[in-house]
């Protein structure tokens, strides 16, 4: 987890070396010369003295000069710092689900069914078994999801199983209480908005159906270049959040679509558009 504590040994890192940017290099230039362990994984652990006096062990790129192994540190902290202070604009009920689309999908599921196990949502939601199981884990562990522990699970508590009885061959999740709650607030105005925020890209498509007009999911992919599989689910938890909603229409015409505009488009494919919540939300971002 990014933590202000990881910004500062970054930078702290980074001056110690530039302090220290002659040892360094001569460190590396010398490892270069010489054979052992280092050039397995290319890299050289070295202890150096910063600038207050204490010491510190750095991991060096070997194929990188000191200033570049330096400036990458420099870069990785505003990074993670920028990804701070997105977090800290988010509501606190919203900060501790993965910021995927598939968690909300995995955890609208869960409310729709009951319960359910990794494979057999990831077949419901289609998506990567190993992707769901390691959110469902990531989940829990946010307090989100809980697991079913009973020997067996009853067709009453899972809606997803069809046989009467189930025994339990695999790790059941359900929405935790804590999780019945995020999905209440995704309800709200102020939880549709956070998704904006919490979503990666989930602002990006949003603004591009607003301004745009109905679009699909390989179209979007494909001009954003992003990958197809990842903008489906985006569009998928936007919609179930309230934020998109399917294009009715059989014919999509000239003034609808300022995306690529035709005199009219007979829809060969599920075409989407913003609510108009999402649209005020987005106006009410665009003012902050």
């Amino acid at each position: 987890m990014v933590s202000e504590a990881e910004v500062e040994r970054l930078r702290r890192e980074a001056n110690t070396i530039f302090t220290r940017i002659q040892a360094v290099e001569e460190a590396l230039e010398e490892a270069r010369r010489e054979e052992g362990d280092h050039w397995d994984d290319r890299e050289l652990e070295l202890t150096l003295e910063t600038p207050r006096g204490d010491q510190i062990d750095v991991c060096l790129d070997l194929d990188a000069d000191a200033p570049e192994n330096a400036q990458r540190r420099y870069e990785r902290a505003a990074e993670l710092e920028a990804d701070l202070e997105r977090k800290r604009s988010i509501v606190g009920q919203l900060a501790p689900l993965p910021a995927d689309p598939v968690a909300y999908l995995v955890c609208y599921h869960l409310d729709r069914v009951g319960g359910n196990y990794p494979r057999s949502m990831a077949g419901h939601l289609d998506a990567d078994r190993g992707h769901v199981e390691d959110l469902c884990k990531e989940i829990e562990t946010a307090g989100l999801l809980e697991r079913i522990e009973s020997g067996t699970v009853k067709q009453r508590q899972v809606k997803a199983k069809k046989a009467d009885e189930v025994r339990q061959h695999h790790t059941y999740y359900r929405l935790s209480q804590q999780g019945d709650h995020l999905l209440r607030f995704l309800e709200e105005r102020e939880g549709k908005l956070n998704v904006l925020r919490h979503l990666p890209d989930g602002q990006t498509i949003a603004k591009r159906l607003a301004r745009g007009g109905p679009d699909y999911p390989r179209m979007t992919a494909e001009e954003l270049d992003m990958e197809f599989e990842y903008v489906r689910h985006l569009y998928r938890a936007l919609r179930r959040v309230g934020l998109v909603t399917t294009y009715e229409g059989s014919i999509i015409k000239q003034n609808e679509r300022k995306l690529k505009p035709k005199d009219e488009t007979h829809r060969k494919h599920t075409y989407y558009v913003t609510t108009s919540v999402a649209e005020q939300l987005l106006r009410d971002l665009d003012e902050e």
